[in-house]
């Protein structure tokens, strides 16, 4: 997830909030963030994923007020606030997974559609030419991911019906055939031109692109979800 922000800024953010949850649903976030349901979890400083769906499920369509800042990740940072995901250098944010949380913009029709891409991992171009798609921290970062979507209204946001995807199971067979095939042609991009320039436009589901801060910056790239991926995959 993004890099958190100071402590203050969320929890202040949290007060406010409070006074638009109703008392019964407020009750029940403060309570959350640190219970676990299972044995393996209460022995890890981190939840399992499907605490953090429970959590979620909790407070799905509870309106929170959340300044806009420059801050894009804001809204995850509080998202891991409020389930008990604390902040570390770890792989993943889960003990057996990802957290994903994105924004949906609101059509004229009413229906919510992914607002941008979802970050996956950065690219170390030489780890891409040698690691397969099964041996890559692109697979184990996706492996298992609990996706959550929210909207944002002026200084509200409000978490949506998470899902939770897990590449191993059956279910998924074809979705991990299609990434297979989107990483590995990426892969084969990089080592038949040393370069990954010109290859962002590759992938059906999974894609890599430039990111930084830009502004003379040295340029990195990252895997992202294409917003495709949200619409045929997670609940909006």
């Amino acid at each position: 997830m993004s890099e958190m922000v100071n402590s203050i800024s969320l929890f202040s953010s949290s007060k406010k909030s409070s006074s638009i949850i109703p008392s019964s649903t407020t009750k029940k976030s403060k309570k959350t963030p640190h219970n676990t349901t299972e044995k393996v979890c209460k022995l890890m400083s981190r939840p399992c994923i499907q605490d953090v769906h429970d959590k979620v499920v909790e407070i799905t369509n509870t309106i929170y007020v959340l300044p806009k800042t420059a801050n894009k990740g804001k809204p995850g940072n509080f998202l891991e606030e409020l389930t008990g995901i604390p902040t570390s250098s770890e792989c993943l944010d889960c003990t057996d997974g990802e957290v994903k949380v994105f924004p949906l913009k609101k059509l004229k029709n009413g229906e919510f559609v992914p607002k941008e891409t979802i970050a996956v991992t950065m690219i170390n171009k030489d780890t891409l030419k040698n690691d397969s798609f099964l041996e890559s921290r692109c697979f184990k970062k996706m492996t298992q991911i609990l996706y959550i979507p929210y909207y944002r209204d002026g200084d509200n946001i409000t978490y949506m019906t998470p899902t939770i995807i897990n590449l191993n199971d059956k279910s998924s067979e074809k979705l991990k055939k299609q990434l297979h095939e989107d990483y590995e042609e990426i892969r084969n991009f990089i080592i038949q031109n040393n370069t990954l320039d010109g290859s962002s436009k590759l992938g059906k589901y999974l894609q890599n692109r430039t990111k930084g801060a830009g502004k003379g910056a040295p340029k990195t790239r990252a895997f992202y979800l294409r917003p495709t991926f949200m619409k045929d995959f997670v609940k909006m």
